[in-house]
């Protein structure tokens, strides 16, 4: 019997024990439980106990995982990771050693998280990462391109009835949530998440709208969108989004789009916490055929998926069914079982799910859009720089004629000078009105605003044609005289 892959489990939380732990155990000639992670002190220990790990393979967190890996004290093949979705540092830290890991959507909140995986996968060229969603791997949904390719497709409808957590996880005995933390750890996790929500929904973005992109988007929708691209291709176009109950989140959510080809397809997704089932149902239509595909949830692993064929043979209408050999959880695993013993390939991973984000994100958006409101609102517009008014040109005045030596004299020569006369000093007299004016390169600088007193002065001594002009648009410079003057 070939040796079982020994899998380490990062976080007990619902989805762990309901559908991830189950797996491990009934499929023991496949998987081996190595190690347990979790931060709870509480939660670890009793998730630990039910599921058979002893207390040297129990961790509180991914670093200590890696680190009893590096220091050779434990051995594993590979990691499933089930935590709160601040899985980026945790998913780069398991990758960075070479360990294949299995991701509960969603990878991230945002691109930019994404693409930190995306972008390590491409650098080294190996897909480590594998997003865990397991209608994906259901052998009869797999084979429905096969059964109606998407030329044929006249309509392709995909919907969900999500209950509250009782009807899905009752039968697990899914232990309840651990409040063991300390209060800063506690708000410390609190605000990281808010702030990842956050980047990713956008600044505009209310509460209301964040609790729909996480609560609904990426939790309901984002699982049907996967399955169908990964069946069918990415959606061509989006044509209308909507959500409803007003006032109600996450409601019922609707897409409808069309695929390459131009094939219509509705998505629409209901939580409804008072329902007694989840009920899950792809129907194919084409002109000769309908298929409909029941999808048991996950955490049922008795229960099978059945395809029903309906179509007109010989005049008559004949309907045959199908049902699945395993469940969906049991197939995912058996895929990945594949991808960690390199027997298989990784089609839902990180690059993908960079790609959906956007969708995603676009979802929202459209959403959002519908109030009058926008999750990216447009920066407010920078203040234009102040401009100093430029004086108005007036016309120079008319020359006076020159006073007499020691009438007034020396004012006017201490403004050409732009010196003051000493007291008891006489001022050289101006000189005659037919001397001819001083050319532009002994005349002074002309400020760009002349103080009181001094403009006369300056007019008289530089003819209009040689003075140097004002330029308006250069603004003030506090390092330049000229600059100073001006302001």
């Amino acid at each position: 019997m070939p040796t079982p892959v020994k899998i380490a489990v990062v976080g007990a939380g619902t989805m762990a024990q309901a559908v991830h732990l189950p797996v491990l155990r009934r499929r023991w000639d496949r998987f081996a439980i190595a190690a347990l992670v979790d931060i709870s002190e509480r939660r670890r220990r009793e998730a630990s106990d039910v599921w058979g790990v002893p207390a040297e393979r129990r961790f509180e967190t991914v670093a200590d995982l890696v680190a009893a890996v590096r220091a050779r004290t434990l051995e594993i093949d590979a990691v499933v990771l089930s935590t709160d979705g601040l899985h980026v540092e945790d998913v780069l830290a398991i990758i960075r050693r070479g360990i294949p890991v299995l991701v509960e959507p969603p990878l991230g909140f945002s691109a930019e998280e994404i693409a930190r995986v995306a972008d390590f996968e491409r650098m080294t060229g190996r897909r480590l990462v594998m997003m865990a969603y397991p209608q994906a791997h259901e052998a009869l949904a797999t084979g429905l391109p096969g059964r109606l390719p998407r030329r044929d497709l006249r309509m392709l409808e995909h919907e969900v009835l999500m209950p509250a957590a009782q009807p899905l996880f009752g039968a697990a005995h899914v232990t309840v949530s651990a409040y063991d933390l300390p209060g800063d750890l506690r708000t410390q996790r609190r605000e990281a998440l808010q702030a990842a929500v956050e980047a990713g929904s956008g600044t505009g973005a209310l509460q209301r709208d964040r609790d729909l992109y996480v609560k609904g988007i990426l939790t309901g929708i984002a699982h049907q969108i996967a399955l169908l691209e990964d069946l069918y291709g990415p959606l061509d176009r989006i044509e209308a989004v909507r959500q409803w109950p007003a006032g109600v989140i996450p409601g019922s959510i609707e897409v409808t789009g069309r695929l390459e080809g131009d094939a219509p397809v509705r998505l629409s997704w209901h939580y409804l916490p008072f329902a007694p089932e989840h009920v899950e149902t792809i129907t194919l239509t084409s002109a000769r055929r309908r298929f409909v595909l029941d999808l048991p949830a996950p955490s049922f692993h008795d229960r099978r998926a059945v395809l029903s064929l309906r179509e007109r043979d010989a005049g008559a209408v004949q309907e045959t069914r199908v049902e699945g050999a395993t469940g969906s959880a049991e197939a995912m695993w058996e895929d990945f079982h594949a991808v960690v013993t390199g027997k298989g390939e990784i089609r839902l991973g990180a690059a993908e799910e960079l790609r959906r984000i956007a969708l995603l994100r676009d979802l929202l958006a459209r959403i959002v859009a519908q109030d009058g409101r926008d999750i990216d609102p447009a920066p407010e517009p920078e203040p234009e720089p102040e401009t100093q008014p430029v004086p108005e040109t007036q016309p120079a005045p008319e020359p006076e004629p020159a006073p007499a030596a020691g009438v007034g004299a020396a004012p006017i020569a201490a403004a050409e000078s732009g010196a003051e006369p000493s007291a008891g000093e006489t001022a050289p007299a101006v000189a005659p009105a037919d001397d001819p004016a001083p050319s532009a390169e002994s005349a002074p600088d002309a400020p760009a605003e002349t103080p009181a007193g001094e403009a006369d002065a300056w007019s008289a001594a530089v003819p209009p044609a040689e003075r140097p002009t004002v330029d308006a648009a250069r603004p003030a410079d506090p390092h330049d005289a000229d600059s100073a003057e001006r302001a």
